[in-house]
């Protein structure tokens, strides 16, 4: 016996209780250890008395739901006394058991009813199809909700259930492994072998084994139409309710459409569930056709259609995709999977370590920027450009990781799982590589670790290893954590000879589904994950406390789904640590202002009485939806439309370093300075910087037009800013602009340029530039420094502006001041707009034609193709 059967009874009994403190908790661990003839120490009961202290005070509210204006009825309430609510309660009590409190439960027995409730009654008469859509935040949750909704659905009179897990086999495997723990109750991956059934029971079967739903499909096994055909029964015969769990495969549907078809005499008679978890992502960039989006859509409807009894549930964290959202017309929307019924937000309990608490919260310590990547990985990188060293960045997150797996043994969790996860390029060769590398590095640190860590301290610190070890200690947990160094240090061998690094994706030496099971781990994992895709969606890392991650992505739903951070860290949330660049990070936080405030947005709805339809338009203009409506119109061009919020000032912070880009904006900044010389009156504010007065606006436009943006740039992007400030002379008369060179005497630039009339300006000097992906960023995220923008108003002693200006600066950008070299060698151009103040708050629409070149050169590495994936299609 060990502390957690006392835990789990304690659990048990404190399960339905309200009202609860930590004494009352005290108590009873005392009174049942010996129960279990268990003898705890202080410091197990006191770990025991934390853990359900946590459990059972987390709670969580209800959400939100808005829903069409039919006639469609209520009927739980109507019917709940007549309802066997046996699946669910079984389930209810396996929550329990799996440490979730009594106020999530309820919360969630609470959300659930109103889910199914808006669902179909499964016993009325004639054909119906609802279609519906659930909320949910990235690793919240979603599955225990789905999962109940299930149980809730079989004891209402569903008869058939199916689950579309993912586009990997790994994800349907770990569906599937879920499934058979909260809803069917035998362990399918053990059906062929020769056990008795109480060998094969898991999860919610071990509670109550007289009946259970059928799985046609296993851990080890797809949806097979010859093997179901093998198993000779019609739906009509079987007693049990059934259960598929499939792959969002075109060809595993159609195999599935064929076997309902040729097996099965009337298929009206029952009801269908189809739940769709990750709703949004029907597929990704590839050539294959049975990853087709529109085949996948297509195939989805025709198997509901089979039904003349049918519901569609779709489960998502990022709203955005248009599977949902026809982009033609309002119409063929609610045609197609669009949740027309309902869609419900959920709201994750209070103990969720999500991007709010991770990126938001000004308190949060969680972060920690990469910036030593760019020689090692940079974020655009060929299949061919292996790495032959692992940055320091990489190192320090593997010693902290090390030092969290120790701490959480000294907190009495040796026996929880422990993982780490490295995310740092797509290419299954390259993840190879680095494994190879992450694996001896941690091989150094353990043969360190094996030598040293038994002596004194003084001793075991004039070994490197050690001393960077305690560093780590030093800079991450000394000071927050409540052990010092001396026993830290006496359970770092135990800690580090467990720790394994492991692939997650297609390649032959990679654990392509993460065994975590009791039966073969039982006294839990700790691994390294290195992956790509398996690790970008779906995957849950058990125990993940440190992440390292170097993946970029302008696709809100990608870059979201790839936090598998995201989640519940009870025990261990102050010892999380994530590694990342700076720009990922900005990028993180953007989005989940943007979520929020799409769910803000959901909340006004829901008050004004709106229906989804009113829902799905609002996705499809939200102004910050662009690049996630793109992802599936890849095969062709396609124009995209924005509403940007310009403000007085435009500036372009982030500049292309692209050399045929760089010459061009030279030029035509040369080109320009020449023609204003020789037709416009020209000034010299404080004696050096040039000022056009009364250019007229086409030449702004012009030039703005013309500008090699950073691609993507929105509030920057040339056609559609060039638009806007014709739109000022149309709509505004705003004819006339100021134009001013900036010419700053105190650089020590010692730079000339090689254009004719620039070679007559001082070069700015910038320092604080950062990389990014084919690109610099200013880290002020400004141009120039201070009020440098009012400097014409100054100089025509103005107080308000009322005539637009161009600033254009010729820069020297560096990444440090230390740094001797020159990002270019000619130098770069930067400009910025100020527009008068009636122009704050207004918008201009942004315009991309986005074609599938230019789409894949900028952002053909967001997406695995077949080749990326190999058999784990």
């Amino acid at each position: 016996m060990s502390s957690n059967n006392v835990l789990d009874a304690v659990r048990i009994y404190f399960g339905d209780k309200d009202s609860i403190n930590e004494a009352d908790i005290e108590q009873k661990v005392i009174q049942m250890a010996p129960l279990y003839d268990i003898s705890l120490s202080d410091e197990e009961i006191s770990s025991i008395v934390r853990k359900l202290k946590t459990e059972l005070s987390t709670t969580m509210k209800i959400g939100q739901i808005i829903k069409d204006k039919t006639d469609h009825k209520p009927w739980i309430t109507l019917n709940k006394q007549n309802i066997d609510w046996y699946y669910w309660e079984r389930y209810r009590r396996q929550l329990l058991e799996n440490g979730f409190g009594s106020k999530v439960i309820g919360a969630m027995d609470i959300v659930t009813n109103d889910i199914l409730d808006l669902l179909q009654n499964p016993k009325d008469d004639g054909s119906w199809q609802r279609k519906g859509l659930v909320v949910g935040h990235v690793q919240s949750g979603k599955t225990a909700n789905y999962s109940a909704v299930i149980c809730k659905a079989l004891d209402s009179g569903y008869k058939i259930v199916i689950i579309l897990a993912g586009l990997l086999n790994s994800l349907r495997r770990q569906t599937q492994i879920r499934a058979d723990e909260s809803i069917i109750g035998v362990d399918s991956s053990l059906s062929a072998k020769n056990l008795s059934l109480s060998e094969k029971l898991i999860g919610v079967g071990k509670n109550n084994r007289n009946q259970r739903p059928f799985s046609v499909t296993t851990v080890d096994g797809d949806f097979n139409k010859q093997y179901a055909t093998q198993l000779q029964f019609e739906i009509e015969h079987s007693a049990n309710p059934l259960i598929f769990v499939v792959k969002k495969n075109v060809s595993v549907i159609k195999n599935l459409i064929e076997w309902f078809k040729n097996n099965n005499l009337d298929l009206s008679k029952f009801p269908l569930l189809l739940i769709d978890d990750e709703a949004d992502h029907a597929s990704i960039n590839t050539n294959n056709d049975d990853l087709n989006p529109t085949r996948t859509n297509q195939r989805i409807r025709e198997l509901l259609e089979l039904f003349q009894k049918n519901v569609y549930l779709g489960y998502t964290a990022t709203p955005f995709a248009n599977i949902f959202i026809n982009p033609e017309t309002d119409d063929d929307m609610m045609n197609d999977l669009f949740p027309e019924n309902f869609i419900m937000t959920l709201d994750p309990p209070s103990n969720y370590f999500g991007a709010d608490k991770i990126f938001l919260d000004q308190n949060s310590n969680v972060i920690r920027t990469v910036n030593d990547f760019f020689d090692f990985l940079p974020f655009s990188h060929k299949i061919s450009q292996i790495p032959n060293f692992i940055p320091e960045s990489l190192k320090t997150s593997i010693r902290v990781y090390i030092l969290a797996c120790t701490i959480r043994i000294l907190r009495d969790q040796k026996n929880d799982h422990n993982s780490m996860l490295v995310n740092v390029s797509r290419f299954t060769v390259i993840q190879s590589e680095v494994r190879v590398m992450i694996h001896n590095y941690l091989t150094q640190l353990q043969n360190s670790i094996l030598n040293f860590s038994s002596l004194n301290r003084d001793e075991a610190l004039e070994n490197s290893d050690l001393k960077e070890l305690y560093t780590s200690w030093q800079n991450e947990y000394a000071k927050s954590t409540e052990f010092d160094w001396i026993s830290i240090q006496s359970e770092l061998k135990t800690a580090v000879s467990r720790i394994e690094t492991i692939e997650v994706n297609s390649s032959f030496s990679a654990e392509r589904d993460i065994d975590y099971s009791e039966r073969n781990y039982p006294e839990g994992r700790h691994i390294i994950a290195i992956g790509g895709l398996s690790l970008s969606r779906g995957i849950t890392l058990e125990g993940l406390s440190i992440s390292y991650f170097l993946r970029n992505s302008m696709m809100y739903d990608t870059l979201m789904q790839m936090g598998r951070w995201f989640g519940y860290r009870i025990g261990y949330e102050d010892l999380c640590r994530i590694y990342l660049p700076e720009q990922a990070e900005s990028w993180y936080k953007f989005i989940a202002n943007v979520t929020n405030e799409l769910r803000e947005e959901f909340k006004k709805m829901r008050f004004a009485n709106k229906t989804p339809k009113d829902f799905g338009l609002k996705v499809r203009n939200h102004p910050d939806s662009l690049l996630v409506t793109a992802r599936n119109k890849m095969r062709t061009a396609q124009k995209i439309t924005r509403n940007i919020e310009l403000g007085s000032i435009v500036q372009t912070t982030r500049l292309s370093i692209n050399k045929k880009h760089i010459d061009h904006n030279l030029r035509i900044t040369d080109k320009l300075l020449g023609d204003l010389t020789k037709s416009h009156k020209k000034h010299e504010i404080k004696g050096r910087h040039l000022l056009f007065e009364d250019v007229q606006h086409d030449i702004v436009s012009d030039f703005v037009a013309n500008f090699k943006n950073y691609p993507l740039s929105d509030k920057t992007e040339p056609i559609s800013l060039s638009n806007f400030i014709n739109r000022l002379c149309n709509e505004f008369n705003i004819k006339h602009w100021r134009v001013i060179f900036s010419n700053p005497t105190q650089s020590k630039s010692n730079m000339t340029s090689v254009y004719q009339n620039l070679s007559s300006l001082n070069y700015g000097e910038r320092f604080t530039v950062r990389k990014i992906d084919k690109g610099i960023e200013f880290s002020s995220r400004k141009v120039a420094p201070g009020n440098f923008e009012d400097i014409d108003l100054k100089f025509f002693e103005e107080t308000t502006r009322e005539v637009p200006n161009l600033i254009i600066h010729l820069l020297d950008c560096r990444y440090s001041k230390e740094d001797n070299k020159s990002i270019s060698k000619d130098g770069l151009i930067a400009y910025s707009l100020s527009l008068p103040d009636y122009n704050r708050g207004k918008q201009t629409l942004v315009t991309y034609q986005v074609n599938t070149v230019l789409f894949n050169d900028l952002f053909g590495d967001e997406f695995e193709d077949e080749d990326d994936l190999g058999n784990d299609l």
